[in-house]
């Protein structure tokens, strides 16, 4: 196997990101979703439970702004509701509708992801994420080197605060 410089490597593997986030561009758009809405709505459907918008927010790596407009869409929509818990959280479940729109959405884009999954062997799916997660713990230790963690939020990996 020839060796690839970190010039290709950093071409094919932003091409490769970007050709994931396109597809699911297209899913969403396709479906006549804003991304943001096909988001919430993949989150609520992946879970099966009452989640705030705050763990939404961390689940997809999301500012709770930019997820917001996804929110307000399925709120007016009536395929969330928003429910009261402890202290001043809101918890965001899907409604009938909602379920019905996730089931007719969502629900196949999870099932393709299972499909692919399924598709690789359990080697393969164990080297995905082995290789995902070196390639990150190396980042994540070169990293150091840039940030002053007593200034700097500690990065999380996982449940580990690094």
């Amino acid at each position: 196997m020839e060796e690839l410089t970190f010039q290709q490597f950093n071409e094919d593997y932003s091409r490769l990101y970007k050709l994931e986030d396109d597809l699911y561009r297209r899913l969403a758009k396709h479906f006549g979703l804003s991304e943001s809405a096909f988001w919430v709505l993949y989150v609520l459907e992946m879970t099966r439970r009452p989640i705030t918008q705050a763990e939404i927010s961390s689940y997809l790596s999301l500012s709770k702004q930019t997820i917001n407009s996804g929110l307000k869409q399925l709120e007016q929509g009536g395929q969330i509701t928003l429910s009261g818990g402890p202290g001043r959280r809101k918890y965001l479940q899907l409604t009938g509708r909602g379920q019905n729109l996730a089931e007719r959405t969502v629900r196949k884009v999870l099932e393709l992801e299972e499909r692919a999954f399924r598709s690789m062997s359990p080697e393969e799916q164990a080297h995905i994420l082995a290789l995902m997660r070196l390639h990150l713990d190396l980042m994540l230790q070169g990293s150091s080197q840039i940030f002053d963690t007593s200034q700097e939020d500690s990065l999380s990996y996982g449940d580990q605060i690094i």
